[in-house]
Formats: structure tokens, C-alpha cells, sequence
């Protein structure tokens, strides 16, 4: 993304931001300027530091050109353009230009960054050569092959993040090594959605967790071994519970539950189980709090989260979720504290009498005798299988990457020439989101007819075609001419920003009948796809990326002075919850851009709830909840996931969250810091603050200009701690870092100071003052969301020749505030998302 380098957040000289006076100085570009004006300009102000000795941030503009035909050289020229226009160059320790000469060479330099950029446009497009990235190609793989479950992305190597995303076209490389890897994904994910095995037939298996039960469900009255029935399982209704005050090990190793397992599918999990308070001579009441807990699988995959009945009674919770063969089950306590020592068996606990599994099913809905699944007739239709024998005159199947390794059934095809035609062509129709030429699908089909002649089993044949297909570039690129898109490629933008996946089948009918050429056709497209559940996909990846939430587990609050998250997953998992369910609320209501900054509400379970000190929140669910008229919170500023990120565990860093305020938030980062500008380490004793840590760091010129800018708004964040509650004071560890008289090993050390003065020279006392000051600059705000916006739905950066269609698009949002909606409505239907 081509935005400002200066880290000004709100500009109160007669220099026009950057963005605007790109665009006031389209309509005076045409005036003749010599253009020596511009090389005496660079030698007078610019060449003392950016020269061919020892170019400072290795910026040489004494040798640097005007190369017309390369993007790079003209992002150097806008960012100087850019950096000049806002006033940050010539610093303020240099000769400033007058305001004649400042002008003139804005003037001659707006005007070949304008041609150049538009030539570029013209001959190769905004976005060039753009392939479906790992979240991209996993959404795509679970809708075409319907299958829902499966998980591939962690098979394929990272892109990086160019321009804040990791779907931009300029940062997209495909070697040998990554073709290998998509050839070795697109492998796995057939043999996994093949399912090919017997229909199993669902059953249903219980596990006690007492002793008592466990022996009653398995022996008759003379100690036989036998298997009940569900019916007689339901009547052992036995009051025997196995109570945890604690996770059963550790935090980190909960409760293991022992099942003989199944063939993959989709199962019905149940769980009798309750929430109670314990005290010291055992008897039980109900807790003050609600409690969650959750199943997942030895490898982290949580499979449902619910919450525990309260009560002696506690009650049967149920859910549904995929479960591979060989998956194990834990029983994770999600809002129980790790061991409290040993012996603790008082205060709240979670108990459990049985847990139960039921399956498998080939659907979600759970209904019995609907196999074979969807992921099956995605590839074979409604051909039939069998058990493979030497008599079928094929050759022995091949072994495959799923649980049907072991058996050795087969696709049964009366006419496998023409049932491989037939198949492969809905399929590439499919992948490649287009109607298919005859001559791409006959190089296709060809793995298959080679392989049927030679005598494979029909799955094996079509296995390889299929693979061909996921490998392809027509499949893993974006088919996209320059200039204007035609309806399939429209059709794929559209899907792939909202969905993160192709078109389904309504979408593509419609661009098969022209429908998307026209705003109408291409709103009501638009109204219908943010409807779908789908497009939750959008909500998170865009939040994720342009938040970073992505790196919310990347750190851990520190055991000793953060006991209260330790291991907290629960409240990580809501605190992302929080801010995606605030953006799509922001979305779905069109509510005005000021909403990031600042709200009247929050959306909040009640782990979040305990977090931020508000009462009358139960239960696990994100709710929106109105805020009192003195509460610190409203707008993602304030989430526990932001908060979070801009954390280390240990302590907070105004410089981090400074930082993340001016990218994230108002689009105006600060410049990479000097390569000796050094860290500040924590002090967890406590005898100095952040500030005064900062003061003793920013004594050189060159830090106090930098954190001049960056240090005030972390400062209004520093009454957040490392989770986002609410302090006063630091932590500090104990002077000898043993538990006090209330078992902890922190103490209250010295209190925050969240005030601050603006490079502007504006001064606020607290996040509420800092809040106004940011809501002042309303335009920023937005302009940064729509450049980011633009960025994610078109797969490239916002150069330089956009600035004035972004500009267009904002002026058509006013009415709304810069609604979050209306912005994304004006992008798609602006040139630059119709546009290659």
C-alpha cells in the first residue's frame, strides 16, 4: 500500500496531507515547469543527505533515475513525493524550500509519477499474475470438493505480506519447491475427501468418567462383559461425578478421554456434565460465574465449545463437529485455573459423569443412511463402489493419504471413458471458475484416458486429472486480462473478497448472462453474498490481517505477574471473537468509520465481561452490550485483541502500541528506526516506568524526533495492561519472587501515566481525551480503511494513480460517515476493483 510515510496524525499546517494533495495537484499538472527545477530542487534541499556517499535510510537520490517502466522506482519517487508534500523532508535541522519552489516541484514531479503510473496500468494492469494463497486455496478446496473439514493450508509454505496482506500479487513467487508442495496438497486433499471405504454405520459409544460407571456400563450382574444398548446407556443416570477444581494435570494436559474412535466423519458429541461450587467440607452450590469448557483433539483442534449446566443436577450438552480416524479427545476445562497445589479440592469445579460419541455421519444435520458423502459425489457423482478383486481385470488400487488406506475398494464405471469426460468437465468448470475450451479440458482428460487404457481402477484415473486440474495455473491463478474484467473474472474478485473461495453456482449464472457488467447486477450480488454465512471467511481474514490478530497466541502473559491469563486460552479465543464480531457488525449496519476509535458498545461474552469490569454478562456467547457514559472502552482501539498484540506477556510498550495506532489505525507509519536505535527492556522490579525508559532512550536528536511522533498515542493505551483489563498501577515481581500474603508473586508497583502531547502539540490526560483527538481527523481514518480495503479486494497497492478514485469512493461514503458498507459498496463498484 503507497501510503504516507509521515507519522503526523493530524496536520494543522497550510501543507495539505499527502493523499490530498496528490489529488488537488492532478488539475495543475499540465502547467510547464522546467525540469531543471526539479534536479535543482534535489541538490539544494535533498542531495546533503540523500546523495551517492552515504546515502541516510539508503535513500541515493543523486543516482536514483526516473525509470517509468518499473513500479519499484516509482514507489521511491512517491514516497519522496510524499514525505516532501507532507513537510517530514527537508527535516526541520535543514533549509526549508519556499513555498514557490515547494510547489513548482511537486507540480513536476506529480505529473510523470501520474503518466508513468496510468502507462503501466494501461499495458499490464493494477494487478499482475495473482494466485490463490494458502487461505485462498483451502476455502477454494472445501467448496469445490464439498468438504467443509478439510484443513490443507498448513501443507503449503506462507506468501509473504506485501502492502499489510498476504494476497497482493507483488509478493507472489511460485517455484519449484512450492509447486511440489501444491502437487503434494491437492494430493492429500483428494485422497481425503475420496472417503473411499465401506459405509460405516454410525454407533454410538459412551465413556464414564467415574470408576463405578465405567465398571456398571460394561459387566452384567455375574461381571460378563457387555455392550448396552444407547437406551439402557440413558437409564445408568448414576449421581456418580468426577469433580476438577483444577485442570486434572496442568493447563496445558487436560482431560484425556478414551473412545475406540471411528472412521472419519461428522459425530454428535454429548457430554453430561455441570458447574459447581466446592467448599472446604464438600458441599455444593451453585457457582457465581459461569464456566466453559470445550473438546478438542490431541493436536489443538477444538472440536465444540459450550457451557457447563450450574447446578448439583448439571445437565446433557450436545454439539456436532468432524472428526478424523485416529483423532484423540480431550476434556479441557477452559475457565478452571491450572493445579492450585496438591491436595486443592475446594472452590469452583467442573464435573463430569459420562461423555458420549455418535457416528459417523456423512453430513452435518447428522441423519443416517445418507452416505456416500458430498465429498464423494464431488468427484464420482453417484457411481457406485465396491471391493476391488483380481477378477475385475484392473489393477490393485492405489494406497491412499486417508483413513480408506487399508481397504481396497474401487469406483464401479460401466463407461469409464465417458463417465471421466463427463465428470472432469463440471469439475474444471468448477475450479477454473470459466467455461472451459475444448483443447485445455482434452489435456486434461488425457491423464485419465491414459491411465484407464493402462488399466487402473476408475479413482486412480480420475485421481490423476483431478490432481492436474488443482495444479494448474488456470486453477491457481486469477484470470485476468488487462483493462476491464470481463463477468467470469468479475465474478472470481467478487467471491474471492467476500468468500475467500469461487463462485458458487448463482454467481456464475449470473455472469454467464452478463448481469455483472451493470451496478445493479453486480449490488445485488453483493447484498446476497455478505448474507451468507460465507462471508464470516472475509470478516476474519481481512480483520486478522489488517489487525494483526494473526499473532494473538504469538505470546503468553507471564505466569508470575499475569497469573490471571496464564494459559488463558479461552480469553484469547474471545478476544479475537470480540473484534470480528464488532467489524461485521460494522458491516452489516453500515455504522460510520468512527467506530474504530470509538463506540457506545461492545461485544463481549463473559470472560470478556470480567475483563473490562462489566456485570450482567453470562455465558460464552459474543453479545453486544451498551457501555456506561465513563467507560474507557468502545471502537477496536480498545479490544482485548488489540491489546493483546501490542503486548509482549511480560510488559507493555508504548513504542509498539504507538506504532500499531499510527499503521493500523490512521495509515501514516513511521519510517524503520536506525539500525542502532536499540530496545528497551522490561523492568519487572518495577523501579522505573516505561516512560522514564523511554526518556533516558530518546535522548539523541534522531530517537526524540521519532518518538516525538510515535511515543503519544501508545502512552493513552498504557492504562491497558499486556490483556487489555483496566490498571492504576504496574506489576512488579515480588523483591524476593516469592507468593505474598495473597499467594501472588506480583505487587503493585508505580502508577501509569497515560497522558501525552500530540506532535501537534495537543495535550491529552487519558484514553477518553486522546479519543476526541483522534475522531477529529474523520477523513484519515477512512481513507486508511479504504486503501487497506482496496488492497485485500483487488490483490495490489494503492499507488499513486489511485489516489483519486479512493478520493471519489470516500466522497461518495460522507453521507453514511464513512460507512463501513458504503466504503466497501464504492470499492466494488469503482474502476479499480472492475479493473485488471
Amino acid at each position: 500500500m503507497d501510503r504516507q510515510h509521515h507519522p503526523k496524525i493530524l496536520k494543522k499546517t497550510s501543507i495539505l496531507p499527502a493523499a490530498a494533495l496528490a489529488i488537488t495537484s492532478v488539475s495543475i499538472f499540465h502547467v510547464n515547469a522546467s525540469p531543471a527545477n526539479t534536479e535543482l530542487f534535489l541538490e539544494r534541499y535533498c542531495w546533503d543527505c540523500h546523495d551517492d556517499a552515504k546515502p541516510k535510510a539508503g535513500l541515493n537520490l543523486m543516482d536514483l533515475g526516473f525509470d517509468s517502466t518499473n513500479p519499484h522506482n516509482l514507489q521511491e519517487w512517491t514516497r519522496v513525493f510524499d514525505r516532501v508534500s507532507a513537510g517530514e523532508m527537508p527535516p526541520k535541522d535543514k533549509e526549508k524550500p519556499a513555498t514557490q519552489d515547494l510547489e513548482a516541484f511537486l507540480q513536476e514531479m506529480g505529473n510523470p509519477l501520474l503518466e508513468a503510473w496510468n502507462k503501466l496500468y494501461k499495458e499490464k494492469g493494477r494487478t499482475i499474475g495473482r494466485r490463490l494463497n494458502p487461505v485462498e486455496y483451502e476455502h477454494t478446496l472445501r467448496d469445490l470438493l464439498q468438504a467443509p473439514w478439510l484443513e490443507i493450508k498448513e501443507t503449503l509454505p506462507p506468501d509473504p505480506t506485501v502492502h499489510g496482506f498476504d494476497n497482493v500479487a507483488e509478493g507472489q513467487e511460485v517455484s519449484y519447491v512450492q509447486m511440489a508442495q501444491f502437487l503434494e496438497a491437492a494430493g492429500i486433499a483428494i485422497d481425503r475427501t475420496m472417503l473411499l471405504r465401506p459405509d460405516p454405520k454410525p454407533k454410538t459409544e459412551r465413556t464414564w468418567f467415574s470408576e463405578k460407571g465405567r465398571h456398571l456400563s460394561k459387566r452384567d450382574a455375574n461381571g460378563k462383559k457387555i455392550k448396552l444398548p444407547k437406551k439402557e446407556l440413558d437409564k445408568l443416570e448414576l449421581p456418580e461425578w468426577v469433580d476438577f477444581t483444577s485442570q486434572p494435570n496442568n493447563a496445558q494436559t487436560p482431560r484425556h478421554i478414551k473412545t475406540e474412535g471411528g472412521k472419519s466423519g461428522y459425530y454428535k458429541f454429548r457430554v453430561r456434565c455441570r458447574a459447581v461450587h466446592k467448599d472446604e467440607d464438600g458441599n455444593l452450590s451453585d457457582p457465581k460465574k459461569g464456566h466453559v469448557a470445550w473438546i478438542n483433539t490431541g493436536a489443538n483442534r477444538i472440536l465444540g465449545t459450550f457451557d457447563v449446566p450450574s447446578g448439583i443436577q448439571g445437565g446433557v450438552v450436545e454439539f456436532t463437529a468432524w472428526k478424523y480416524e485416529g483423532d484423540s479427545l480431550d476434556f479441557f476445562l477452559a475457565t478452571i485455573d491450572a493445579p492450585q497445589g496438591k491436595g486443592a479440592s475446594h472452590g469452583d469445579a467442573i464435573g463430569v459423569s459420562w461423555f458420549e460419541i455418535e457416528g459417523p455421519f456423512a453430513t452435518e444435520e447428522c441423519v443416517p443412511d445418507q452416505w456416500p458423502a458430498p465429498s464423494y459425489k464431488a468427484l464420482f457423482g453417484d457411481l457406485p463402489k465396491e471391493e476391488w478383486t483380481e477378477k475385475s481385470g484392473l489393477r490393485e488400487p492405489q494406497r491412499l493419504q486417508s483413513d480408506g488406506a487399508d481397504t481396497k475398494m474401487m469406483v464401479v464405471s460401466e463407461d469409464p471413458h465417458q463417465d471421466s469426460a463427463r465428470l472432469l468437465r463440471s469439475f474444471m468448470e468448477k475450479a477454473y471458475r470459466r467455461p472451459v475450451e475444448e483443447a485445455e479440458f482434452q489435456r486434461r482428460l488425457s491423464f485419465a484416458t491414459e491411465a484407464i487404457k493402462d488399466k487402473l481402477c476408475f479413482q486412480d484415473a480420475m485421481r490423476l486429472a483431478y490432481k492436474a486440474v488443482l495444479c494448474s495455473p488456470d486453477f491457481l491463478y486469477f484470470s485476468e486480462d488487462p483493462g476491464k474484467l470481463d463477468d467470469y473474472a468479475l465474478a472470481s474478485r467478487l467471491s474471492y473478497l467476500l468468500w475467500r473461495s469461487l463462485p458458487d453456482d448463482e454467481l456464475i449464472a449470473a455472469a454467464k448472462a452478463g448481469k455483472l457488467q451493470s451496478d445493479q447486477g453486480l449490488l445485488a450480488q453483493f447484498d446476497r453474498m455478505l448474507t451468507n454465512p460465507k462471508s464470516s471467511r472475509f470478516v476474519s481474514d481481512f480483520v486478522g490481517q489488517w489487525l494483526n490478530l494473526r499473532a494473538v497466541s504469538n505470546t503468553t502473559p507471564d505466569q508470575d505477574l499475569y497469573p490471571e491469563y496464564f494459559c488463558d486460552t479461552h480469553v484469547v479465543i474471545s478476544s479475537v471473537e470480540e473484534t470480528e464480531a464488532t467489524f461485521k457488525k460494522m458491516l452489516v449496519e453500515d455504522l460510520p468509520v468512527s467506530t474504530v476509535v470509538d463506540s457506545d458498545f461492545v461485544m463481549i461474552n463473559e470472560r470478556l465481561a470480567e475483563v473490562y469490569q462489566l456485570d450482567g454478562v453470562r455465558g460464552k456467547e459474543i453479545r453486544e452490550v451498551p457501555l456506561p457514559a465513563d467507560s474507557p472502552r468502545g471502537g477496536l482501539i480498545t479490544n482485548t485483541s488489540v491489546l493483546k498484540v501490542t503486548a509482549n506477556g511480560l510488559a507493555t510498550s508504548p513504542v509498539l502500541r504507538g506504532v500499531w495506532v499510527l499503521d493500523r489505525i490512521l495509515g501514516t507509519p513511521p519510517g524503520d528506526p536506525p539500525p542502532a536505535a536499540g530496545s528497551i527492556d522490561p523492568d519487572t522490579r518495577g523501579a522505573t516506568t516505561v516512560r522514564e525508559q523511554l526518556a533516558k532512550h530518546s535522548t539523541s536528536e534522531s530517537c526524540a524526533s521519532c518518538h516525538a511522533y510515535i511515543d503519544p498515542p501508545g502512552f493513552a493505551l498504557e492504562s491497558f495492561d499486556v490483556m487489555g483489563a483496566w490498571r492504576e498501577k504496574y506489576r512488579a515481581v515480588t523483591a524476593n519472587g516469592r507468593p505474598g500474603p495473597d499467594g501472588n508473586r506480583y505487587t503493585e508497583a508505580l502508577k501509569v501515566d497515560p497522558s501525552g502531547t500530540t506532535v501537534e502539540g495537543e495535550s491529552f490526560k487519558d484514553i477518553h481525551e486522546f479519543r476526541k483527538y483522534l475522531l477529529k481527523n474523520e477523513d484519515q481514518l477512512a481513507r486508511n480503511l479504504a486503501d487497506r480495503l482496496t488492497t485485500f479486494a483487488t490483490g495490489s497497492g494503492v499507488t499513486f494513480a489511485d489516489r483519486a478514485l479512493v478520493e471519489g469512493i470516500l466522497k461518495k461514503a460522507e453521507p453514511s460517515k464513512h460507512g463501513l458498507r458504503s466504503v466497501l459498496k464504492g470499492i466494488v463498484l469503482s474502476d479499480l476493483f472492475r479493473s485488471k
